[in-house]
């Protein structure tokens, strides 16, 4: 079957350059509106952590084979935009250089339209997100039980967070939520205390410390989704 015919007519032609670790180099606006962030966001970032989780190991795997063979791929994956929503999209990735500064890797990006089912994690993880922007519909659901307040916005951006990035800071979880550093600090000390997150490597202060889920909070979080995994009913 010829993929071509299954290219999303309606969407752009993006580029995007990087370095041989994949670190955001420079992007162009359709590449930015594919991922639906601001250039800001991406440059210096690595694009494995906008990569659907399922698929990072396999983006890894790809571009460390460009890397040591210099041999040019095509490949279909899928971003994790900034809504939480994924994006199916066929990448020509190459090696280039101009015989004098480092190599780089450039990539065309065109969308497809996917037909292709949806995994169980990307489920959950479409599930969190929809579930971060409705805090109404998420209290009638679960109740202000174990994870009062707060408590389950920190949660279900540890989560999130954890799916899309290798690592986790204390500041990074406080920006996914709008929380302000002093207060989420409390909260994530508070959870650590109780068994629910781990500090997975100390950093100078807490705000670049990285946290990760604690198994306990995991298996928790994997009953929740297993038994509300359908939309919100109503959204703030």
């Amino acid at each position: 079957m010829n993929l071509q015919s299954f290219l999303d007519p309606a969407a752009p032609t993006a580029h995007v350059l990087t370095d041989l670790t994949g670190t955001y180099l420079s992007v162009d606006d359709a590449y930015c509106e594919v991922l639906g962030r601001d250039r800001r966001e991406l440059i210096g970032k690595v694009a494995v952590q906008f990569t659907n989780p399922v698929e990072q190991a396999r983006h890894t795997a790809v571009v460390e084979w460009m890397r040591q063979t210099g041999d040019p791929v095509t490949l279909t994956k899928s971003y994790v935009r900034s809504d939480g929503k994924l994006r199916r999209v066929q990448n020509h990735a190459s090696v280039i250089s101009d015989g004098i500064g480092p190599r780089r890797l450039i990539a065309t990006v065109r969308c497809l339209i996917d037909t292709a089912p949806i995994g169980t994690l990307e489920t959950d993880f479409l599930t969190v997100s929809r579930m971060l922007r409705a805090r109404r519909s998420r209290i009638e659901r679960f109740g202000p039980d174990r994870f009062a307040g707060l408590k389950w916005d920190v949660a279900l951006a540890c989560f999130k967070l954890e799916c899309a990035a290798p690592r986790v800071t204390v500041g990074e979880l406080c920006c996914e939520i709008g929380l302000d550093l002093s207060s989420g600090t409390l909260l994530v000390l508070e959870m650590v205390a109780r068994g629910d997150l781990d500090i997975e490597r100390a950093g100078q202060g807490l705000e670049d410390s990285s946290i990760r889920m604690a198994l306990t909070l995991q298996n928790d979080l994997r009953s929740y989704l297993a038994r509300y995994g359908g939309p919100p009913s109503r959204c703030d």
